[in-house]
């Protein structure tokens, strides 16, 4: 419990949620001083209504949210900016108000609002200032580490970007390295797909697979929380690759299941409906690694290798997600919402294909830095659970911090 120096006081006493004032995206200069609507950044000009640093937090739209202004900047129409009242520090304000459920404070039937007077009724505990400076450092570094952490695996998808493509094209010699063909023209052929190493080969998906539709299981067995087999649909299939589950996109079937259609790790699948405007899953290719099984649902294909011993597969994988059959894909797709593609347009791309050995050289390199970006992702998880875990033993009382 938090000690004798600690208080209970409302929201109100401690700060005003005030307007923000409308600026019209037409009239916004696109220079210059922030413009924060209830979802954050939303623009920029050459005035600015408040002098910062400065706390928005959302009225319409996305209700509750909390953001923070290091400069001077213009909260929009949607938005309230925060007045502080008394002597209290701004940044701790800042994590308060972060750790507070204003988002269930919904006060309108149509589109969502917060009413700064529900706010304003909410109880918390204050300490002294002192200890609220120290509270706002240690969860301000918490949340410098889980940036840097964002920044390294940003750098890192960046980075695989271009390794894949120079190892599609330039591959890997016997000692490893990637070939240049400034270099050594000389170990570079014209190909189809442009110049690639001599050694390699371009071949038709037509020659190399085939495309199983899944099968279209009944709708009336679907559900969206256990009990039931777990029924892959597009939604699981990750814009950056992989798949992912979660309590929005994890859909479940209580019924009778087909003999077939229960997929098996090691089993290549690809998208092959895609609802997203921007095509962002549309051709996408995993292989399932999984420690649940997944039913073969339509608008999914299982793509088979016709000679197993030809491919490995995780180099298979690469090709298939690589920016140029992606496009092909995308570029043949029919429909306009909703995007489609089939077997006949996926098997009519062509793809290099190098020795098996050295195709699962280039598969460990993509593995051993796919292993680096998973890692970081590892540690910013841990590094967001111990933030939660910090705002909300700090920002109680339940452990309490010397000021210095």
């Amino acid at each position: 419990m938090p000690g004798d120096r600690w208080t209970e006081r409302s929201l109100g006493e401690l700060i005003a949620l005030e307007y923000g004032a409308g600026l019209p995206q037409a009239v916004r200069t696109g220079e210059g001083y922030p413009v924060y609507g209830s979802s954050g950044l939303v623009g920029r000009h050459s005035d600015h209504l408040i002098q910062g640093p400065g706390i928005i937090v959302g009225r319409k739209g996305t209700v509750g949210a909390v953001v923070w202004s290091d400069e001077a900047f213009w909260p929009i129409d949607t938005t309230y900016y925060v007045e502080p009242k008394g002597d209290t520090d701004l940044r701790w304000i800042y994590w308060r108000l972060s750790g507070l459920p204003l988002n269930k404070l919904d006060s309108s039937t149509g589109v969502p609002g917060l009413n700064r007077h529900d706010a304003y009724a909410l109880k918390v505990l204050v300490p002294p200032l002192p200890e609220q400076r120290r509270i706002a450092e240690i969860l301000d570094a918490a949340d410098e580490a889980i940036r840097q952490t964002e920044r390294v695996i940003a750098k890192l998808k960046a980075v695989k970007a271009g390794l894949l493509h120079d190892l599609l094209t330039r591959g890997l010699d016997e000692h490893g390295h990637l070939r240049d063909p400034q270099t050594h023209p000389e170990k570079f052929k014209d190909s189809p797909l442009g110049k690639i190493p001599k050694t390699w080969s371009v071949v038709s998906l037509s020659d190399e697979i085939e495309i199983l539709h899944g099968y279209a299981f009944k709708g009336e067995y679907f559900a969206d929380a256990p009990p039931g087999e777990v029924l892959l649909v597009p939604g699981n299939f990750h814009r950056e690759g992989g798949l992912y589950f979660n309590e929005h996109n994890t859909k479940y079937y209580r019924g009778p299941i087909p003999e077939g259609t229960v997929l098996e790790n090691g089993d290549i699948l690809i998208v092959m409906t895609d609802l997203s405007p921007r095509t962002l899953i549309l051709g996408r290719v995993v292989e399932i690694r999984l420690p649940f099984p997944v039913l073969h649902n339509q608008r999914i294909g299982k793509i088979v290798l016709k000679c197993h011993e030809a491919w490995d597969k995780g180099f298979f994988v690469a090709s298939m997600n690589s920016e140029r059959v992606r496009r092909n894909i995308i570029r043949t797709a029919s429909g306009t919402t909703v995007r489609h593609t089939s077997p006949d347009r996926i098997v009519a791309n062509l793809v290099p294909k190098p020795y098996l050995q050295e195709q699962e050289t280039i598969a460990r390199a993509l593995d051993a830095h796919d292993a680096r970006i998973r890692a970081e992702e590892s540690a910013l998880e841990k590094l967001r659970q111990v933030k939660r875990g910090l705002m909300d033993d700090l920002l109680t009382g339940k452990v309490r911090v010397a000021s210095e």
